[in-house]
């Protein structure tokens, strides 16, 4: 039976088609294979972030909404009417603790339209960024993501190879030999990262900066902002709506 979860999440990705983003870590070949449980993440360009803020704040269905800001994502909760729920981190950058990871610029340029019309990183961009995700946090690469990987053709996986290795200097005759995490690797990936131009001089310290702010604003801003009693047919619909928009728009990464 089709949820009002999956029916925000089709009205989603078709209000979006438009815009320049990806989700990120979408291994699907399918929407209804998305598992209940699973959070979404969306990468998506300055120009067009308050556009998919405005696109959420009018889907229908919503009895509940939560949003809150960290350091680097807005995080928003929703739970519906038939009490299904949905929970996404909305992205601009691909950072950890100031260091930016990747340049989010190519993974949204080289992005990919799959045959559900939903935009994901081409296949090299999102190993990357599932192999640094990995490797960062200290752990090996799910399982979920090498069954994904195994079933990319020998094409593919070469035009993966061909990106990784010469970029960290890795020494590796296999994709399969990076999955397990090990202290060479990390430190050959930081390093490398630690270098590139968006992490050096006045760049750097204009990251850590930001870092800094949301980290102190994450810890004296505890709790969620929350707006209840948001279902579709109700006659102040438009105004409830309005009343989404400020509230995503003041947990925004960006103040307009």
């Amino acid at each position: 039976m089709t949820t009002a979860r999956n029916r925000f999440i089709s009205f989603l990705i078709k209000e979006c088609s438009g815009l320049n983003y990806v989700l990120l870590n979408y291994i699907y070949y399918d929407l209804a294979q998305i598992p209940s449980h699973e959070t979404l993440e969306f990468l998506i360009d300055k120009d067009d972030y308050k556009t998919l803020l405005y696109v959420i704040s009018s889907a229908k269905e919503i009895k509940s909404l939560k949003s809150r800001k960290e350091v680097g994502v807005q995080i928003i909760k929703i739970v519906f009417a038939d009490h299904s729920s949905f929970v996404m981190k909305i992205k601009i950058e691909l950072s950890r603790n100031g260091i930016i990871l990747m340049n989010s610029r190519e993974m949204l340029k080289h992005s990919l339209t799959n045959n559900e019309n939903i935009k994901i990183p081409a296949p090299c961009y999102q190993f990357e960024n599932i192999l640094l995700s990995s490797i960062f946090n200290k752990k090996d690469v799910d399982e979920k993501f090498r069954n994904y990987f195994s079933n990319f053709n020998f094409e593919t996986r070469s035009k993966i190879f061909a990106h990784i290795r010469p970029k960290y200097n890795f020494i590796l005759n296999v994709l399969d030999d990076l999955y397990a995490f090990n202290d060479n690797n990390y430190s050959k990936i930081r390093n490398t990262i630690k270098s590139q131009k968006q992490n050096k001089g006045w760049r750097y310290s204009f990251h850590k900066i930001v870092f800094a702010f949301d980290y102190l604003i994450r810890f004296s801003v505890t709790r969620w902002e929350q707006l209840r009693g948001t279902e579709s047919h109700s006659e102040n619909q438009r105004t409830v709506s309005h009343e989404l928009k400020n509230l995503l728009q003041r947990n925004s990464l960006i103040r307009y």
